[in-house]
């Protein structure tokens, strides 16, 4: 089980998932939702559905959410399925900075459809499904993650660890603990106009994204620009350095990216696509396809009344 944790060009627009400490980094209400086509040149490869709400409690420091997530791959359809919450709360830090802490606890299902594949001793045999789709194929369990995360007017710094309980994720009746997750995240942000620390016209800003589970590792690294209503994104996806096989170089993806807001709406849309440079190809692959969806409310004296510090990107 060496693939668990379905994957996002756009994090940033998924903060809820990212790290639970970026729960409640919002002015009032905010609603997400995410889409991946991953490699739809490969058939039946993973596609990946994502919703979030999460509201700030300004009175009390803490921020609150509620997720849910589907990621269908495979020609068995393996099928992961989840619904959870998160919880976050700051600490002041210099008037302005801050440190959030979060904890995530969410309810995960999963399923294969044993009757698409074929095994061994039915090929021998000639006999039907070996295993029992009724039996096997299925499992349910509860999964724990919880995140740090340090925010400053120019940059931040976090960290999320996930499968802290270790889950028991087996399909075919057996023992298969779910590797712990860790992840490092964090950029700078260079401003160049604004208005104010809430109202910014231009700045650019680069960003990292590095993630370890047993013994695979991903890093992402990127700039964006941003000129107010767009944004425009590049990002890296690899290790060269690192090869996991003899002749294999480590080099997945070139991810660009173009996002939009409409400040009268309160909306922001996004869109990325990853072109594929690892040995699969992207003649074979044709890249992915990703685009993200975020609305905001505040009720207005509120809007007015708050300072939100959000210095990470918004895709």
């Amino acid at each position: 089980m060496l693939g668990q944790d379905p994957q996002l060009t756009q994090f940033y627009a998924a903060p809820h998932y990212l790290n639970p400490a970026f729960t409640g980094l919002t002015t009032e209400h905010r609603f997400v939702a995410n889409y991946r086509n991953q490699w739809p040149g490969i058939r039946k490869t993973y596609s990946t559905a994502f919703a979030a709400y999460d509201y700030n409690l300004s009175d009390v420091n803490s921020g609150i959410g509620v997720l849910v997530m589907q990621d269908i791959s495979g020609t068995a359809g393996l099928k992961h399925t989840q619904a959870g919450v998160n919880y976050a709360y700051r600490f002041t830090v210099r008037k302005i900075n801050e440190i959030r802490a979060g904890i995530g606890v969410s309810y995960n299902m999963k399923s294969l459809g044993f009757n698409k594949l074929v095994f061994n001793d039915q090929l021998v045999t000639g006999s039907g499904v070996s295993l029992d789709g009724t039996t096997y194929g299925k499992r349910n369990y509860v999964d724990i993650g919880a995140g740090v995360l340090y925010n400053s007017s120019k940059y931040w710094i976090g960290g999320a660890v996930k499968h802290l309980n270790r889950p028991n994720v087996s399909l075919i009746g057996g023992q298969e603990p779910l590797p712990m997750f860790v992840g490092v995240h964090g950029g700078y942000r260079y401003i160049i106009e604004s208005k104010g620390r809430n109202a910014l016209k231009r700045y650019v800003s680069v960003s990292f994204n590095y993630k370890h589970e047993r013994k695979n590792d991903q890093f992402d690294v990127g700039f964006y620009y941003f000129h107010l209503p767009v944004t425009f994104g590049l990002w890296y996806r690899g290790i060269p350095f690192k090869n996991y096989a003899p002749g294999y170089v480590n080099n997945e993806t070139f991810a660009f990216l173009f996002g939009t807001e409409i400040p009268k709406r309160n909306l922001r849309i996004g869109y990325s696509y990853d072109l594929t440079i690892s040995q699969l190809g992207i003649n074979n692959t044709t890249g992915s396809h990703e685009i993200s969806l975020i609305y905001e409310y505040a009720q207005q004296k509120k809007r007015r009344a708050k300072r939100v510090l959000v210095t990470c990107p918004k895709f």
